[in-house]
């Protein structure tokens, strides 16, 4: 590490400053500044001195922090100097506020290269008032379909559910008649693969509600046992029938036996939905009606469920669309804007200044640009990938066809954008080679004893001809016309092969060419269990393919996985992500979530340590801490095509700043998570301050 390159004065870019800052300060040398007039002085607005800077300006992934300087200027959104505090404290014009921060240390804005931010964004939104009027109805289930839909009879009887009402019947499990857990209702009677194998049907569900609409699954209502509510709307709710038993959070969701069943199905490699729900079909036909095209779609989205349409059956994804669009009004725009901007004021928390996200519905567009009609900027920063072919409200044609038709705009970055919010590709994640079930294909066969079942398992062949679903020909059309895929599972090695052979094929059939693909810089996701084969190597630098790791996830689940499936050999293919840099490979980070202001510090050490859980894995694969935090800052500034504005503090680039509370260059190894941030900067505002935060003003 070089920390010795202290106090290495910038103050001045031609290429990134303003022209007309060169002769001012060369005639301040001669003239003393004060008696210039203020117009025509750039005086800083603010310095923060007193702090160990680090400006991480040396961007290769190696020890080599960059500048360490004692102070930062910043004049309106970007950085104007960085060096000592004697020298900065000459830049001082009469409206200069100066920050002391006490000796803490900042750091540029850290930066999340894949997160899902919309369910924390849901969490600031009012309770919507009723689209559709419907009864509510809780089913502790018996031990066969054919009892339960005699007690959903029952139920709807003793209420008096009048002819045409729709009705939502939460589905509860019950140990006491042998079905302990949701996913025995979610995927043993309701969404299992094989239509055969389904026990509680629509046909079913149409005999026990044959002059209502109704749908009934888990993760429906939240309704206890016996309880049926008429739902006129929020405030006016009538109690039909009063629930047989005292509701109870954790016998409801009989809490124990679920995480045992989801450990369970986690070595099985079943993370899907286990939300299901199943119309009947007056409610189905009604459906339809609102959602022209359900059948369909739902038909070439799921093919994990055959003939989901016609068996009437929505997974987590399109239950919840169906929820959103169907059973609730939307929300006006400006109040979703306003659950943004706390959403994305809670991101900041963390020292996040920009992300990288998927979106899926326009509404969520809307929301961006009613903020920046309104307030000129957004919290933090968003680099966004259209999904819309992963949208569950469209149909197969629309999927296949929409970003041709849109023609490819994604940017280079925020000022062919916005500085607040570009566009910087398509967003494909898929439901193939996905965390915890990798496709590794022959680079691991398996224990000799479950080598069929570790196959069995893995998800694979999502690229061969015949197999291809809509979304993967959605993805497909869009790169054939230029567009940057983003977000693209890259878990195992054998996925990442096929997709690198994938990448060979699209241009060898033109007209996009490897040149073309080298500059989109094709950013993966997740890259767990993505190996160090050569081949795969060779083909991530062919493409300049970015893989990013989800390093916690990696050390806290995939050790179980190798262990029951693989054996020690799996662990050279645990985020090698030393490995991967050695080799030249580009590479970022994701944490995947929003969270408190030790966020970070969660995940970036795992870099280091290698340790989670109490467990150390791969400990080979371990990098520097500096490199860690470039990972989260640069690299990650890179993967969304922005490098030249954020991701490191030098003069002309946004004033993107984080200042933590301990000096992570210093810290023992042992306590690097021990640290969190304290003041979050965007673009020189201060948008996150902890109350205990040193922060001595002077003008």
């Amino acid at each position: 590490m070089e920390s010795e390159r202290t106090m290495n004065i910038q103050y001045l870019n031609s290429n990134k400053f303003p022209v007309f800052f060169l002769p001012v300060f060369l005639f301040s040398c001669y003239v003393n500044a004060q008696q210039i007039p203020d117009e025509i002085i750039n005086w800083p607005d603010t310095i923060y001195t007193n702090a160990i800077v680090v400006t991480l300006d040396e961007h290769q992934m190696n020890d080599d922090p960059g500048t360490i300087a004692e102070a930062i200027a910043v004049k309106g959104e970007k950085i104007l100097a960085i060096g000592t505090a004697q020298h900065l404290a000459t830049m001082k014009g009469p409206n200069t506020q100066v920050i002391d921060i006490g000796g803490k240390m900042l750091i540029p804005g850290f930066i999340e290269s894949h997160t899902h931010p919309f369910s924390l964004i849901e969490q600031n939104l009012p309770e919507q008032e009723l689209q559709l009027q419907h009864v509510s109805m809780g089913i502790m289930v018996e031990a066969t379909p054919e009892e339960t839909y005699k007690k959903i009879t029952r139920y709807a009887d003793e209420a008096g559910i009048r002819p045409g009402e729709w009705v939502l019947i939460e589905l509860q499990p019950n140990p006491a008649k042998g079905v302990t857990t949701i996913w025995d209702i979610a995927e043993g009677w309701i969404g299992t693969p094989d239509e055969a194998d389904q026990t509680f049907t629509r046909a079913g569900l149409t005999g026990a509600l044959p002059n209502n609409p109704a749908n009934a699954g888990v993760r429906n209502v939240r309704e206890p046992d016996g309880s049926v509510r008429r739902h006129n709307s929020l405030k006016d709710v009538e109690i039909l029938r009063e629930a047989t038993v005292a509701y109870n959070e954790h016998d409801y969701d009989t809490l124990v036996a679920d995480v045992v069943a989801h450990q369970r199905r986690a070595l099985l490699g079943l993370t899907g939905s286990h939300a299901y729900i199943i119309f009947n079909d007056l409610g189905w036909e009604q459906t339809n009606e609102w959602m022209p095209g359900l059948e369909a779609t739902v038909n070439a989205l799921r093919p994990d469920i055959r003939n989901a349409g016609g068996r009437g059956i929505l997974g987590t994804g399109e239950k919840n669309s169906w929820q959103t669009q169907i059973l609730k009004k939307p929300y006006p725009t400006p109040v979703y804007a306003e659950a943004v901007k706390q959403g994305f004021e809670y991101m900041a928390r963390s020292g996040i200044t920009a992300f990288g996200s998927r979106v899926d519905f326009p509404h969520q567009l809307s929301a961006y640009h009613y903020l920046l009609r309104r307030d000129g900027r957004l919290p933090i920063r968003h680099a966004y990938t259209y999904e819309f072919h992963r949208n569950e409200l469209h149909s197969p044609d629309f999927v296949e066809n929409v970003y041709p038709f849109m023609g490819a705009h994604w940017s280079n970055g925020p000022t062919s954008g916005n500085r607040w919010l570009w566009n910087h590709g398509i967003g494909s994640e898929g439901a193939w080679d996905t965390p915890e079930i990798a496709c590794l294909g022959p680079d691991l066969p398996g224990l000799p004893d479950v080598a069929s079942e570790a196959k069995s398992r893995e998800r694979c062949g999502f690229l061969l001809e015949g197999q291809r679903t809509p979304e993967i020909i959605g993805m497909h059309n869009a790169i054939m016309k230029g567009w940057r895929i983003a977000g693209l599972h890259g878990v195992g090695s054998h996925g990442m092969r096929q997709f690198i052979g994938y990448l060979d094929e699209a241009v060898a059939q033109g007209p996009v060419t490897e040149e073309m693909v080298r500059e989109m810089r094709i950013l993966m996701a997740h890259g767990t269990m993505v190996g160090k084969e050569p081949d795969v190597i060779a083909g991530l630098k062919r493409y300049n393919i970015i893989m990013p790791m989800q390093i916690r996830r990696a050390l806290t689940s995939e050790p179980n996985i190798i262990d029951t499936f693989y054996g020690p050999e799996g662990y050279e293919f645990l985020a090698p992500m030393k490995s991967l840099i050695d080799a030249g490979v580009r590479v970022a980070a994701e944490t995947h979530s929003a969270g408190p202001p030790d966020l970070l510090f969660r995940h970036m050490p795992l870099f280091t340590t290698r340790t989670a859980a109490g467990r150390t894995s791969a400990p080979e694969e371990a990098v520097d801490r500096v490199v860690a935090l470039k990972l989260f800052t640069y690299a990650n500034a890179a993967s969304m095509l922005a490098e030249d504005y954020i991701g490191s503090l030098e003069v002309g680039k946004f004033a993107d700043i984080a200042i933590i509370e301990n000096n992570y260059l210093e810290q023992p190894e042992s306590e690097l998570e021990n640290n969190k941030n304290l003041v979050t900067i965007v673009g020189g505002k201060v948008i996150y301050r902890d109350p205990a935060a040193p922060w001595n003003v002077t003008n």
